[in-house]
């Protein structure tokens, strides 16, 4: 790991003020040569994906926040653009004005490749991310699906009370950070600690994070910054990780080196706890099905971990639901047509008791599907840990 506080490019040495370092070729950080990506998102390409990234306007500036929905998350519909739409603001043509991390996952979640190097990692917080962006010369800060959120009005309060301003920032900056307040207590209990954490700082035009200069910003700007955990295995951490106990959440592994690849893993006591706080069920998911309501509020509370399960369980009870109607309409259309009710009530009771209160509501011409529904009341059960470790 590189840390830049003691080394000379260009004959300058990388010191508290907030500037950037030049060199040839370009910006430099480091021994890591500054490469342009994507400066300016492609509007219509997210756009077009509007049921799987939301667009909010800033109320009262020219900006927009992306940010991946309920149902992208669900569908498991990512690419490079859901994944990007964490929180990424532009400005309204489309040019980026503040970049997060992109979406990343739990350990086991995805199909991919866990990087042979050893990774960062890092302490894993439990209270909300912050992405830093400007008006004029004063910092904000926005959450990741709004420009307005208790959250962020809380977070800007603190940046304000500590008199930070645009030009106390290295230029062209995302700074990210964990917003952390009583009253924002998710999991894990912080008692009476309030204040930012800086996570991370990230260059807006090559999306490159900047790990070797965040414990150096924190110390100038006078803001904690996350932990670094000393380890010799990793397996070994990955092992103590799912049995941890006490007040933590988990880590993040990060490799800056492999396109600032990120995973992260929780405890399973922190998941247990998790689980018991949001309350929710298969009774949860049945009664939003049988209202047909949609899941966009259940789905804000459910951890990560248990999308499988939830999807699992939906698909399990609308099965159930669609067998049903079909018999019942099937079994409706060979009595339908006998001439008396009673020699229809005859042959459906001696030949299909078990679909009789059904098929009752399809000869009165009612929607049997608040029956079917009723029918199907599950026993209350909740996710287990066996349910998401195929994540």
């Amino acid at each position: 790991m590189i840390f830049c506080c003691s080394m000379e490019i260009s004959g300058e040495r990388f010191s508290n003020a907030p500037r950037a370092l030049t060199g040839k070729g370009g910006l430099i950080y480091g021994l890591h040569k500054r490469k342009v990506i994507n400066v300016k998102i492609d509007l219509k390409e997210f756009r077009k994906r509007d049921k799987y990234i939301n667009e909010l306007k800033h109320p009262t500036r020219d900006l927009i926040i992306w940010n991946y929905s309920n149902a992208c998350q669900f569908d498991n519909a990512w690419d490079e653009f859901t994944k990007m739409s964490r929180g990424l603001i532009t400005d309204l043509e489309g040019n980026i004005i503040a970049r997060p991390f992109k979406k990343f996952f739990n350990l086991g979640q995805i199909d991919e490749k866990i990087p042979g190097d050893n990774p960062i990692i890092y302490e894993k917080l439990d209270g909300s991310l912050g992405i830093q962006y400007y008006d004029n010369e004063r910092p904000y800060i926005a959450t990741r699906g709004s420009f307005t959120s208790e959250q962020a009005n809380w977070a800007c309060q603190w940046l304000w009370n500590k008199d930070l301003w645009k030009k106390d920032f290295l230029t062209d900056k995302t700074y990210l950070y964990e917003i952390i307040y009583p009253e924002n207590r998710i999991v894990v209990d912080y008692g009476s600690r309030a204040e930012l954490v800086l996570l991370a700082v990230i260059d807006n035009e090559t999306g490159e994070e900047m790990p070797y200069i965040c414990e150096e910003e924190g110390q100038r700007l006078g803001i904690s910054f996350v932990k670094h955990l000393k380890y010799e295995n990793l397996d070994k951490v990955i092992e103590d990780t799912k049995s941890m106990v006490g007040e933590q959440e988990g880590y993040v592994f990060h490799w800056p080196d492999k396109n600032n690849f990120r995973l992260k893993i929780k405890s399973d006591e922190y998941v247990r706890l998790h689980r018991l706080i949001t309350m929710f069920s298969n009774k949860s998911i049945w009664e939003l099905l049988m209202n047909n309501q949609p899941f966009d509020e259940l789905l804000e509370k459910v951890p990560d971990e248990f999308y499988l399960w939830v999807k699992k369980t939906k698909t399990e009870l609308e099965d159930k639901f669609e067998d049903i109607k079909k018999e019942a309409e099937r079994v409706f259309g060979l009595i339908k047509n006998l001439p008396t009710r009673k020699e229809q009530a005859v042959e459906l009771l001696k030949n299909h008791e078990e679909l009789s209160k059904f098929v009752f509501g399809l000869l009165d011409n009612k929607d049997i599907s608040s029956i079917i529904w009723k029918t199907l009341r599950p026993k209350f059960a909740k996710p287990f840990r066996e349910d998401i470790d195929v994540l």
